[in-house]
């Protein structure tokens, strides 16, 4: 019964349901009123606000991105040295692609999230040429991030530690280094997390308690820092995952490395629960990504940019992505604060299970 799929009491569906089908007998017209009103209200909403925007004049300011290697943070530097800004652009590892395509306010320096000194480093570049230019530094994006898909009883505590590292605390020292320069300017911080850091997904918990982690960060910064006239946007991407180069050959061997480490890790227990089956179609079916994924980066690249330009920025860019005609993923997210618990369960497990059979089961 989907009852006891759901863990919940009979009597709890029955009574939402009959609440939801009194309201529609009884007050359809109203309903029916309410739902043209609120369309009414939302196209007018929108039509004002596109109409009242207005932008911030770019005159060569510089801003800070992480990630750029490939996927967003690689478009988004293009993007803003099209626009006129000093970029930033902050590497992993140094590539020459982003130099020989660009102008030359683009600066390529050595980043890596997890790493003090490397944070320092990049800190003192960007001090001494933003002081030498004076251009300031208006904006940071901190976008590095790593990606990782696994259950809760397979994926190791190395595993938690490292996503982590990378995508909350990665984040944070990133910020604390360079939130004096965006604090003189009044400038922006804009922190990529993920749709999924307002919707629980089975087997991502440790992606998952990483963006959770940065809505949070991002919200209490945002308080913090409205007395001195900074402001904080989020960046949600829903379904982009091929668009990213996150399934590039370097991610997949990762990702293949996981996979055989968490079945030689588990319990015997765990093994015969499960079956080894279980993880290679997990393995398969997250290799197959692309082919539901947005095919291009751009409204998140347009999202990213009004948050920087934009006079009165988002708080959230929840931005849908898929190569169909929505993004259940964000509809998910969307509906996660209106419906019961017990439904949203329901609603996850059917638009995400994977339907992988578990031996045990």
């Amino acid at each position: 019964m989907i009852t006891d799929l759901l863990g919940v009491h009979y009597l709890e569906v029955t009574y939402f349901t009959a609440l939801f089908l009194v309201a529609l007998v009884l007050y359809w017209d109203y309903l029916l009123l309410l739902g043209i009103l609120l369309f009414v209200t939302s196209v007018c909403f929108f039509v004002l606000k596109n109409h009242t925007k207005k932008l911030h004049d770019v005159t060569g300011q510089g801003v800070v991105i992480t990630g750029c290697d490939t996927g967003i943070g690689n478009a988004l530097a293009r993007r803003l040295d099209s626009l006129g800004f000093t970029v930033y652009a902050g590497c992993l590892r140094e590539t020459s692609d982003l130099r020989k395509q660009t102008s030359k306010r683009l600066h390529v320096i050595q980043l890596d999230v997890t790493n003090d000194d490397s944070v320092r480093k990049a800190l003192e570049y960007v001090t001494a040429h933003s002081a030498k230019t004076k251009c300031g530094v208006c904006g940071l994006v901190n976008n590095a991030g790593v990606n990782h898909i696994g259950d809760v009883e397979f994926c190791t505590m190395d595993m938690y530690r490292r996503i982590m590292e990378v995508n909350v605390f990665g984040m944070v020292r990133v910020t604390k280094a360079f939130l004096s320069l965006i604090r003189q300017s009044k400038g922006r911080i804009v922190n990529v997390t993920s749709v999924q850091g307002r919707l629980p997904m089975p087997s991502h918990s440790v992606y998952g308690i990483t963006k959770f982690g940065g809505e949070n960060f991002s919200d209490a910064l945002r308080l913090e820092m409205i007395k001195f006239g900074v402001k904080v946007s989020l960046i949600e991407p829903g379904n982009f995952g091929g668009a990213t180069g996150m399934l590039n050959e370097a991610s997949l061997r990762i990702m293949r490395k996981d996979f055989d480490t968490m079945w030689e890790e588990a319990t015997e227990e765990a093994r015969s629960t499960y079956g080894k089956d279980y993880l290679e179609t997990q393995y398969s079916n997250a290799t197959k990504i692309s082919s539901t994924s947005a095919p291009s980066l751009d409204p998140i690249t347009d999202a990213m940019v009004d948050a920087l330009l934009n006079t009165r920025p988002q708080t959230r860019y929840l931005i849908g992505g898929s190569n169909g005609l929505v993004d259940h993923y964000c509809i998910l997210a969307r509906l996660r604060d209106l419906l019961p618990t017990c439904i949203m369960d329901f609603l996850i497990d059917k638009v995400y299970s994977s339907g992988i059979p578990v031996k045990g089961s």
